[in-house]
């Protein structure tokens, strides 16, 4: 149990950073320099004003400095990092690909909120995945070719109908495919995407009949994607398998 509570904090501390990633790298501020801040007032953080859920309960949900309102989104998201790794840790028997599969949900996480708020998926997201993805390669056994057939089946074509149909596709969702095609191998990457597709495409559905949305607009895909990865990643061999693939 006392092991728990550890991962628990690790979480948090863990969430606390991927809210600044949130945060800040849509505006183009470096996450490996400069204090936290906020971003009301812009008055530096002390150490103090930083600890995961503490902070917020002690500060009342209130800046220190200016007292506005701190989004109660972030004790709330803290509290769910630490959960989500005691779940991981729980339910894989090796650490390490539980620690390894945190990181890569955090990363999606990042990637579907700034995706979904500003229509870009960031670069040092993408390379952060692939580090995780070449750890998660061991832990996942796939042959080579299926890897290398994954890493092209899907974002080639896409890539193809980009340059026939500009922005039919983000270039961020090409990359996403892309490198997950290597992780998954190309038959859960197929069932990925489809996954996806099903999702985005429920929503749009939804945002044209209720509320009035033109068909031609913008959707940010980065956050089916990355729902569509995860299942993929934890049950695509068993959707593989009801259809007897």
């Amino acid at each position: 149990m006392f092991l728990y509570v550890w991962f628990f904090i690790l979480g948090t501390i863990v969430g606390s950073f991927v809210c600044l990633c949130i945060d800040r790298l849509p505006l183009g501020i470096s996450i490996a320099k400069g204090r936290s801040f906020c971003f009301e007032c812009f008055h530096p953080l002390d150490w103090k004003d930083l600890i995961p859920i503490v902070s917020f309960v002690l500060l009342k949900g209130r800046c220190r400095y200016c007292q506005k309102r701190i989004s109660i989104f972030y004790p709330f998201f803290e509290i769910f990092s630490g959960c989500l790794l005691v779940f991981l840790v729980y339910y894989e028997t090796q650490i390490l690909k539980a620690l390894l599969l945190f990181l890569l949900i955090m990363d999606f996480i990042v990637i579907s909120i700034i995706d979904h708020k500003w229509m870009i998926i960031p670069d040092i997201c993408l390379i952060w995945e692939i580090v995780m993805i070449i750890c998660l390669c061991s832990f996942y056994q796939i042959p080579l070719i299926e890897r290398l057939i994954g890493l092209f089946i899907i974002s080639g074509p896409i890539f193809l109908l980009n340059c026939f149909l500009p922005d039919s596709f983000g270039g961020g969702d090409i990359k996403l495919l892309c490198i997950n095609g290597f992780l998954l191998g190309y038959r859960k990457i197929v069932v990925a995407f489809i996954l996806a597709v099903l999702f985005g495409g429920g929503y749009a559905s939804y945002l044209m009949v209720q509320k009035g949305v033109n068909r031609k607009e913008h959707m940010a895909f980065g956050i089916y994607l990355c729902i569509g990865i995860l299942i993929a990643l934890f049950w695509g061999e068993q959707i593989l398998s009801l259809y007897g693939l």
